[in-house]
């Protein structure tokens, strides 16, 4: 995602740093269920192609998976392309939305275990006695102490099992 890299590189002041729809629609793929139909929207800013490819409208997948000349390994692309029920490509995007949300929990988890130090430190500080500036001073070192540049990916979700 460089266009993400690049809204925090700084830029000229007063310029306006946005990402590609491309990246957002990434973005947008959380756990959250509201942020799914965002998606759809802005997958039909794209080529036929590529909204193919990533919108989340079921219905959209119906309609252009006969249209568009690309074959997506999407399995609710599949099933429309197969002539399967409205049904079986409603199951087959479910699933789908269902993955990327897992993927986000993990993500997040990931997130969570390299700030726990963080987080101790930080509630231990008592930032809240200090004068704003101060403050804020204080949290970015102990960001820049506690936090890591890259997060780690613990592939295995054993000891954080739900």
């Amino acid at each position: 995602m460089e266009s993400c890299e690049r809204l925090f590189s700084g830029g000229e002041p007063g310029q306006l740093l946005v990402v590609d729809i491309e990246s957002l629609i990434q973005m947008k793929h959380t756990q959250r269920a509201k942020d799914y139909p965002a998606v759809a929207e802005l997958a039909r800013l794209l080529s036929k192609e590529r909204e193919l490819e990533l919108t989340t409208d079921v219905d959209r997948i119906i309609t252009l998976a006969s249209r568009v000349g690309t074959r997506p390994e999407r399995e609710a692309v599949q099933a429309a392309l197969s002539g399967k029920s409205r049904e079986d490509v409603v199951i087959a995007l479910a699933r789908e939305v269902d993955q990327l949300q897992q993927a986000d929990r993990k993500r997040l988890r990931n997130y969570q275990r390299a700030a726990r130090t963080y987080f101790e430190k930080f509630r231990e500080s008592k930032l809240a006695e200090l004068p704003l500036p101060e403050a804020h001073a204080k949290c970015c070192d102990l960001a820049h102490a506690h936090l890591p540049q890259r997060i780690d990916v613990v592939e295995s979700d054993d000891a954080d099992a739900q």
